[in-house]
């Protein structure tokens, strides 16, 4: 029985030590993976989830250039034509101790929005109590 007890004591230990270390690791976001157009596929938020309207088609654009970049709305049109949005926002990522940030800043407003994801097809950004979760689209 003592030996039952140690085994499993060893156990909990080794897993407890697994666990935090996964929960401590920096993750490492590549942020020119960033640059391109992006659709918000669905909003979550706690334990809700969220679909945009399948005719409501507006993307997202990203630059970056280092670790400045911006955004901007862009509408598809017929015939390979795009329409944008006139508001240009500008953006710095932060990389923080476990955290990759983009820093918005405008003449009106100041905000980050925390990159949870990023890969070549998919996106999340946690934007206040909410996670946005884009897909890449191809143009």
């Amino acid at each position: 029985m003592k030996k039952i007890l140690h085994f499993l004591v060893l156990i909990f230990y080794i897993l407890s030590f697994f666990f935090k270390s996964s929960c401590t690791s920096i993750k490492k976001i590549n942020p020119t993976l960033l640059n391109g157009y992006w659709k918000i596929d669905f909003v979550s938020q706690k334990n809700d989830v969220f679909k945009l309207k399948e005719d409501a088609v507006l993307l997202d654009y990203y630059f970056l250039d280092k670790n400045t970049g911006w955004r901007k709305k862009i509408r598809p049109l017929i015939n390979n034509h795009f329409e944008t949005s006139t508001d240009t926002i500008f953006f710095e990522v932060i990389n923080r101790e476990q955290e990759s940030l983009l820093f918005f800043k405008t003449k009106w407003h100041d905000w980050n929005e925390m990159i949870i994801a990023l890969d070549s097809i998919s996106l999340i950004l946690k934007i206040q109590d909410k996670m946005y979760h884009y897909k890449r689209i191809n143009l």
